[in-house]
């Protein structure tokens, strides 16, 4: 695992660049390639009577891991955006706890 999951990001402009951003993704945490979930989410963002434009976030959700790694794992994905069309992007982290994270409805050791 990660789950990464893309808010106001086009999935084409996604797809341009997803194959490396997977493979950097692997790299640097070292985890297999089949784990990894790149999805793009189709957000509105409402104040009040009037649509906002949307900001590309993407939210990463995983077991936690290094702060060295999580930092690096931020500037992979702004990176990505960045070749994608994304001047700016914010990148924020959720942790997974495996004793609340199942499988099979099973608890993942």
């Amino acid at each position: 695992m990660p789950f990464l999951r893309f808010h106001a990001i086009e999935k084409e402009k996604l797809d341009r660049v997803g194959e490396r951003l997977i493979s950097e993704i692997v790299s640097t945490l070292g985890c297999p390639r089949e784990t990894v979930v790149l999805e793009v989410v189709h957000s509105s963002f409402v104040s009040g009577d009037e649509h906002l434009q949307a900001y590309p976030f993407v939210k990463i959700e995983y077991f936690e891991r290094p702060k060295e790694q999580q930092d690096a794992l931020a500037k992979i994905v702004y990176q990505s955006l960045q070749e994608a069309g994304y001047p700016e992007s914010d990148v924020y982290f959720s942790f997974l706890s495996p004793e609340r994270y199942y499988e099979n409805g099973e608890v993942i050791k």
